[in-house]
């Protein structure tokens, strides 16, 4: 295995402090075992030694004549050879395996607690990431609700102009403090992933420190027996062979493939902490509050408004008098390279038609694009719909038609879905409480086709459809009033209205509660009246999901 491959295999180990430190006990157990072997074995030849000293006293005291000095010659040196042989295991092998011992038992204990400090510091580094994103996320939500409330008092007559300033004054220093935590929460994001990149380098070094200290190890092994083998060799020539089997066997041992071995144990390739990546918070409810804010959404109520006329004399020379469902290639580049709203129109109005008759549209890919593209060409695409949809009584033809109708209509909920765009969302809801198609003689309608679309329960997209009608019912113009009073009533009854208009046709998509609680808190929020916002909310209670 090359540095490269145990480089690969380091973060493995990451995380496995309890594992490394049971190796450590395994390793640390195997060198005690081996250590009182050793002294085991000097004991015993310790006992030999005082053995073979015993009978070479009583050969000495003996009349033996023949070989008498041979004899006790051959037991003295005997006996010289197992005293050094003792010696040896006492002083030279004892003193490094204990050496070793020592060494293993401090640098494993620093390791392990090394590696459990820093995966605590990791924990809390995630810890301290986290709840800055919290704290972050919170802090937007309270931006969120604040910002209605400028909308609100803004475009109130009856919110006096001081309050309204204090508002504005309170929702600027919320979005201050929203963005030292945004900076905050991108300061923790960096400063965990830099930890991370220390981390991994740390941990990489104590497996280097592991490694080295198992060949230690091993090499003391490996030295310690080939000194004791070779000094039985040097004495027992008849002992030959199978002492170089052994010194071969101890000579061959791979140190590498023990190391090997050791770290196949332990491979988890399922196992690395991952870089947390910073997210911006996103929502339908602040995409609302922003294009409220812009005038971006003014502006789109103004020009449709601009261009209604337009709109039904556009079908009634597009459908009523030609009934078009195809348009050359040419000509559809034509329209739209004008990028007017006449033109985009148009061509949105042919593939309304062509769909409803169960036509053949060959431009299909640029009507997709073009509704990608913006918040504008989606809502002239639902006009040109509706429009379709009004001259036929909201009646579709066939089964194609509307099942044509479905797709298209679960399209445009994944474009706004992506950039969280509620206001084409709202005018399709609207419209599918209306269009329908029959099925053995009764109506069945386009949104209960949708009913289960995720979206239209999520609650930032529910807010965001009260927060836009409320808007709608608060720029209505009231200047015909005769007073302040009336007008205040007037514009009272306009939002009411619009509330109590979205509300109902959310409830074919959310839980009675979920719209109740809505409803009552923005009403409550606009001061409509007691009775008024009882009225609205035990309806709402009553009503009974399809």
């Amino acid at each position: 295995m090359n540095d490269r491959e145990k480089l690969a295999y380091y973060p493995h180990l990451l995380g496995q402090s309890d594992k490394i430190m049971n190796q450590n006990v395994d390793s640390k157990r195997g060198l005690e075992e081996y250590l009182a072997i050793m002294l085991e074995r000097a004991a015993v030849e310790e006992n030999y030694a005082k053995a073979l000293s015993k009978l070479e006293q009583q050969i000495e005291k003996s009349n033996l004549i023949l070989m008498k000095e041979q004899l006790m010659n051959q037991l003295k040196n005997k006996i010289t050879w197992i005293d050094n042989f003792v010696e040896l295991i006492r002083t030279e092998v004892v003193s490094q395996v204990r050496e070793t011992l020592n060494q293993q038992n401090q640098i494993s204990i620093k390791i392990i607690d090394d590696i459990k400090q820093l995966e605590e510091f990791l924990k809390e580094k995630s810890g301290q990431v986290m709840a800055a994103r919290m704290d972050y996320k919170l802090k937007m939500k309270d931006y969120e609700q604040s910002a209605i409330l400028d909308m609100v008092y803004q475009y109130s007559i009856d919110v006096p102009e001081d309050q309204t300033i204090k508002q504005i004054c309170k929702t600027q220093y919320v979005q201050i403090e929203c963005s030292k935590l945004k900076k905050q929460y991108q300061l923790q994001t960096i400063a965990y992933n830099e930890f991370l990149d220390v981390f991994k380098a740390k941990m990489e070094s104590y497996m280097f420190q592991m490694e080295e200290f198992e060949q230690t190890k091993l090499l003391v092994h490996k030295d310690t027996l080939l000194k004791v083998f070779l000094m039985e060799l040097s004495m027992q020539k008849q002992q030959f062979q199978e002492i170089e089997k052994f010194n071969e066997q101890i000579k061959n041992t791979n140190v590498q493939d023990v190391i090997e071995s050791f770290i196949m144990k332990y491979y988890r390739p399922d196992y690395h902490p991952n870089q947390i990546v910073f997210k911006d918070y996103s929502s339908f409810l602040m995409s609302e509050i922003e294009s409220i804010k812009s005038q971006e959404y003014h502006k789109l109520k103004d020009l449709i408004k601009a261009y209604s006329e337009t709109f039904y004399t556009i079908f009634s020379d597009v459908v009523e008098k030609n009934n078009q469902q195809s348009i050359e290639k040419q000509d559809l580049d034509s329209l739209l390279n004008g990028e007017s709203i006449q033109g985009l129109f148009k061509c949105f109005l042919i593939h309304v038609n062509s769909i409803w008759n169960d036509g053949q549209f060959q431009n299909d890919q640029t009507i997709t694009e073009l509704l990608k593209s913006n918040t504008q060409n989606k809502l002239l695409w639902l006009i040109a719909l509706e429009i379709q949809a009004d001259k036929n009584n909201y009646r579709v033809p066939n089964a194609n038609a509307y099942e044509s109708i479905l797709k298209w209509s679960q399209k445009l909920i994944d474009f706004c879905s992506e950039v969280s765009d509620a206001t084409p969302l709202r005018r399709l809801i609207i419209l599918s409480s209306l269009l329908h198609i029959s099925v053995q003689n009764k109506k069945h309608y386009l949104m209960h086709s949708l009913k289960n679309t995720q979206v239209f329960s999520q609650s930032d997209f529910v807010e965001a459809n009260i927060i836009e009608a409320i808007y709608d019912g608060l720029i209505e113009d009231v200047q015909e009033e005769p007073n302040q009073i009336e007008r205040i009533k007037r514009q009272k009854i306009n939002f009411f209205t619009q509330i109590s208009k979205i509300c109902f046709t959310l409830l074919i998509f959310n839980q009675n509660k979920t719209i109740r609680n809505y409803s009552d808190k923005y009403l409550k929020l606009l001061r409509v009246a007691a009775n008024a916002i009882q009225d609205l909310t035990f309806q709402i209670e009553s009503y009974k999901q399809l």
